[in-house]
């Protein structure tokens, strides 16, 4: 059921912070690859989605992760204070609202 809502997510991170999809979903600690993940974790767990939920579909995807790795990500992303940054995690989540995504 989240997996729409998830591959939405996925494209909108890799589109708006420029970065290739295949990236995302590797084990590559390189900062802009991880605020990426962070992102879309943050996005995703707001939604609502579980953290368990969050690390199925991350593993569907390729790359397999913790909850205590997806927790870290969640409160990384929410500790942001750049405006715009904050703006765009914003405009993600509403672009994908619940009646767009049925």
């Amino acid at each position: 059921m989240k997996k729409g809502i998830f591959n939405a997510y996925v494209k909108y991170v890799c589109k708006g912070l420029e970065i290739k999809k295949s990236d995302l979903f590797k084990k590559n600690r390189e900062e802009k690859i991880s605020n990426a993940r962070w992102v879309l974790w943050l996005m995703c767990y707001q939604r609502p989605m579980s953290i368990i939920q969050i690390v199925d579909l991350m593993s569907e995807k390729g790359y397999v992760t913790s909850r205590g790795t997806i927790k870290h990500g969640i409160n990384k992303a929410s500790n942001y204070t750049d405006p715009d940054l904050i703006e765009f995690i914003s405009k993600g989540i509403e672009s994908y609202n619940h009646d767009k995504a049925l």
